[in-house]
């Protein structure tokens, strides 16, 4: 059975915990919760090997990937301890990447303001990566697209967790296609978050064929990507994919404050959402839902990684180039074309069916 070769751009708590999930299953420590299916093609969890790693922080670059994974500011929890990788951070470029809070919490290795984007292509070429995981912070549109550029100039399969626009992008997007690589995007959603479950709730009342009159979605937290989406600017991309994600499910979001809300320092990587949905039903009688739900940010990212990791290897394998529209609606909070959740999960289900028959 092969390897998924794979490079991370942005070493910090979500990286971290994908990193602990890959070393949790190879160690063979039980069954993992969470895990929707043990192979997709012929690729376990397990299968992902890390072979190169970028961030811009001089207090990350040059550690082992194991190190990089735990020093300041990463807010994860440590669940597994991962053995040293061999592979050591290698600084990428800064451009808009640390903006806004970040400017207090992340130190910028100076070599950071020369990378450029031929420096990050010319290293994935080297280590032979199959899928560059994109996880740098909302607000980071320069830094993301460079990114992005390079994995077409190495002709690598590309996974855009953020909100930034790059499925989006349209020169961008047909890039990929030229270059006969994958894409997958934008904005990766948890594996049960708040978009998931909102988007699920307005389904289900749609459904019984209430009319939702009014909805929001309050998040608090306390990692560093909630310190950074506390500034406006930085938090505008985060907002219009929550918001598109809510549009699709089916109702008018463009007045909806749905979105992350406020950073609560202590609270460090557990993230707590309130989500109240007000409806009419028969006879134009009221309810309402009120939820409150608090689940750990970044695991809850990685669950949807490690089949975002899989497919992506699965359809360079199967020559997809560009968008892989099949899987997107039900990975990304802003895919290129999207559908609502059953829909989204149905067609992830018959993406990966189809790929362990070939």
């Amino acid at each position: 059975m092969g390897e998924i070769r794979v490079a991370l751009a942005g070493i910090g708590s979500c990286a971290s915990s994908l990193v602990q999930a890959a070393e949790f299953v190879r160690l063979g420590s039980g069954a993992m919760n969470g895990i929707m299916y043990e192979h997709i093609g012929a690729y376990r969890v397990s299968d992902m090997r890390f072979v190169a790693a970028f961030d811009v922080d001089r207090r990350k670059v040059g550690l082992d990937l194991a190190k990089a994974i735990v020093a300041p500011p990463v807010a994860a929890e440590i669940h597994v301890d991962v053995e040293p990788s061999g592979v050591s951070v290698e600084v990428g470029p800064l451009l808009d990447g640390v903006d806004g809070n970040l400017v207090d919490v992340i130190e910028p290795d100076p070599s950071s303001l020369e990378t450029t984007v031929d420096d990050v292509a010319a290293r994935l070429a080297v280590v032979e990566a199959d899928v560059l995981v994109c996880l740098l912070p909302t607000g980071a549109t320069q830094a993301v697209q460079a990114y992005a550029r390079a994995a077409v100039q190495a002709g690598v399969a590309f996974i855009n967790a953020t909100p930034e626009r790059v499925v989006h992008d349209p020169e961008i997007a047909a890039a990929f296609v030229s270059a006969g690589v994958p894409l997958l995007g934008d904005d990766l959603r948890s594996h049960l978050g708040a978009t998931t479950l909102h988007t699920a709730l307005i389904e289900l009342l749609k459904s019984r064929g209430l009319t939702v009159a009014n909805t929001y979605q309050l998040n608090v937290g306390g990692n560093t990507d909630f310190l950074n989406l506390a500034d406006p600017k930085r938090a505008a991309g985060k907002m219009r994919t929550k918001r598109s994600a809510l549009h699709t499910a089916g109702i008018d979001a463009s007045s909806v404050s749905a979105g992350p809300n406020g950073f609560v320092e202590y609270l460090g990587d557990d993230k707590t959402c309130f989500i109240r949905i007000e409806a009419t039903s028969v006879l134009d009688s009221n309810l309402v839902l009120d939820v409150r739900m608090q689940v750990e940010d970044s695991p809850n990212a990685a669950g949807v990684l490690v089949n975002a990791v899989r497919v992506a290897k699965v359809a360079a394998e199967q020559g997809h180039v560009g968008s892989v529209d099949e899987v997107c609606a039900f990975l990304f909070k802003n895919p290129r074309v999207g559908a609502q959740e059953s829909v989204g999960l149905r067609k992830f289900r018959e993406y990966v069916d189809a790929a362990a028959r070939n």
